[in-house]
């Protein structure tokens, strides 16, 4: 063969290898990118970092895939609407990562990791009435639910009241439903937070019992966005107080940029 033939057959070699190198490359990243949802409103400092390292401002209209971390700042307020209609609400200070988002015959599974600050969850039912499975993880439990609306608050480097030697607290606040808050390490072993009440999960130990809302110092989007509540001096969680003879489930009524409950 020609030498200038060879030299002319690794060129169209060298740059088939490049095209599909390419090509692997941006498939990879679409299938990284899986998109979730979007912002239906954002007030405040809020951040997307998305997989692969881009970090843009967040806005109403703007897509939420799987793997974006979310960070809102100390006056931050978000509602993202997900492509099952469930929606999550994040308060001031407050950071997320959607681990996982999948629609399979109907029925929709859903991970959220918690680092830090709150988040309300106003988890959409599947189709046919199936139950959702939706978690919500915290670097030290795990809120399981089954269409359900309920405030998921963590906090750390502070010792509460009554927890002398623990440093990691996770909150939750039911107002609909039913949530399973169980340690991280042990999320067979969880204990069942009804609508109505709140309860507190310290460290690696088992969920505190159960309590009225509003009345065992867990924290709550309304007390975050009210300035009552902080995530490095929180007041101590449920300790067991009475159960009233009926709990009262609340009504959630949700108005652009804010969803109240109580």
């Amino acid at each position: 063969m020609r030498p200038d033939r060879i030299r002319y057959s690794a060129g169209v070699v060298a740059e088939l290898l490049l095209i599909s190198a390419l090509f692997f490359l941006v498939s990879g990243t679409a299938l990284a990118q899986t998109a979730a949802g979007s912002f239906q409103s954002v007030n405040g400092q809020v951040q997307i970092q998305r997989t692969g390292g881009a970090t843009i401002g967040a806005a109403a209209g703007v897509g939420v895939n799987v793997g974006d971390r979310i960070v809102t700042g100390p006056n931050g307020h978000a509602v993202i609407v997900l492509n099952d209609q469930s929606r999550m609400e994040l308060g001031p200070a407050s950071s997320i990562t959607l681990d996982q988002f999948t629609i399979t015959g109907g029925a929709t599974a859903t991970r959220v990791s918690l680092f830090t600050g709150v988040m309300r969850s106003l988890v959409n039912a599947s189709s046919g009435g199936a139950a959702a499975d939706y978690q919500v993880h915290t670097p030290n439990a795990v809120a399981a639910v089954r269409g359900t609306r309920f405030d998921t608050a963590y906090s750390e480097n502070v010792i509460r009241p009554g927890y002398q030697g623990c440093q990691r607290y996770t909150d939750v606040s039911v107002y609909q439903g039913t949530v399973n808050l169980a340690p991280v390490g042990t999320p067979t072993a969880g204990e069942d937070v009804h609508a109505g009440y709140e309860a507190t999960l310290p460290c690696d130990k088992p969920p505190t019992g159960e309590g009225p809302l509003s009345m065992t110092g867990a924290i709550s989007l309304e007390s975050a966005n009210a300035g009552g509540a902080s995530f490095t001096g929180a007041a101590p969680g449920s300790s067991g107080a009475p159960v009233p003879a009926c709990p009262v489930c609340m009504n959630m009524t949700t108005t652009t940029g804010t969803t109240t409950g109580r």
